[in-house]
């Protein structure tokens, strides 16, 4: 009990690396996390730029990436990757967190930005949407996959999957795989319905869903392994594990030139196989991203489009708000 109550008082994700930042720059980022919220949608009567065109050298890129974590740990979990962008490729780009995957998706499609990271779900969502086409993927820890863990105080009395019918489930984001598609899916195969057989909550970030099992608020929920690691043996422990899942992908608009395909693929993953000082600093970032990038291709994701099928049918390809039986958690 005593650790249990010492991470909620802490609760809170810290960086996984030390990145030191300006007190001024976090105060800057943070103040306005509404603004990138928004996408940095273009002022009225203006177009969105074309962020597809790699050739001009004036043009900045957009780099998307969904605010499942706090504003300031997207900011140090993406800036870096942000940053190398820049001065690898020569072009200019900016980070923009968009408030949802179906957010991300339209602006990924339509052009207005160049690259996203995408969760394994929302991205075979993104492909039938418009047919938006992975172009590397984050190998983490040097693994091209990782898993979903359910997990449940380390006080809990619940002591298997089944154990879960009737309690409260604290689900991530929506389009999560390893916060709601996979742990679902182990739901299931329990003979749980989420919304039917147990209560379920969606948390509009992974912490959110850990932090609602620290507080009593949830019994159980499903989160990637890296997240889970920072409180197994302290706080939570592990009540299932999933199979392994392919990692996040990073995903261009299928009207983006071969040329931007081709030098992200360069920079991401040819230069630091064969440059020393490009390897150093990707080895420096969030724990998540300093595993590097691999090669990635639609086929890589087709389990996930099997199991979303077969979970939801159709509507999981295309369902523009899924709820899939669960409401709302607290912020």
């Amino acid at each position: 009990m005593a650790r249990v109550a010492a991470a909620t008082r802490a609760f809170g994700v810290r960086p996984d690396r030390g990145r030191t930042v300006s007190r001024s720059l976090l105060a800057l980022v943070l103040a306005a996390g509404p603004v990138l919220a928004s996408g940095l949608a273009a002022a009225p009567g203006t177009a969105a730029p074309d962020a597809t065109d790699a050739a001009a050298p004036s043009r900045v890129l957009r780099f998307g990436a969904v605010g499942v974590y706090s504003p300031r740990i997207m900011y140090l979990k993406y800036q870096p990757l942000v940053d190398y962008l820049s001065a690898a490729t020569g072009s200019p780009w900016e980070l923009v967190i968009s408030p949802s995957f179906e957010r991300l998706a339209e602006d990924v499609c339509s052009g207005a930005t160049a690259l996203g990271v995408f969760s394994p779900f929302a991205y075979v969502r993104a492909h039938a949407a418009c047919g938006a086409l992975p172009v590397v993927k984050l190998t983490t820890g040097g693994s091209p996959t990782y898993r979903s863990l359910i997990v449940v105080r380390i006080d809990s009395d619940v002591q298997s999957l089944q154990q879960l019918a009737g309690r409260r489930f604290a689900f991530g984001v929506s389009m999560s795989t390893a916060s709601q598609l996979v742990p679902r899916e182990m739901l299931e195969a329990a003979g749980l319905r989420p919304g039917t057989d147990l209560d379920c909550r969606y948390y509009s970030r992974y912490e959110g869903a850990v932090r609602a099992v620290l507080l009593g608020e949830a019994d159980a929920c499903g989160v990637r392994d890296i997240v889970a690691r920072r409180y197994l043996g302290q706080a939570l422990r592990v009540l299932a594990r999933s199979e392994e899942i392919p990692n996040p992908p990073l995903v261009v608009s299928p009207s983006a030139p071969p040329s931007l395909r081709e030098e992200l693929f360069r920079v991401l993953v040819s230069l630091p196989r064969r440059d020393a000082q490009a390897a150093a600093a990707i080895r420096g970032w969030d724990e998540e991203l300093a595993g590097g990038f691999a090669a990635a291709s639609d086929e890589d994701y087709a389990p996930i489009r099997r199991l979303a099928l077969r979970l939801f049918g159709p509507a999981g390809l295309s369902d523009p708000a899924p709820t899939f039986g669960c409401g709302p958690g607290r912020p």
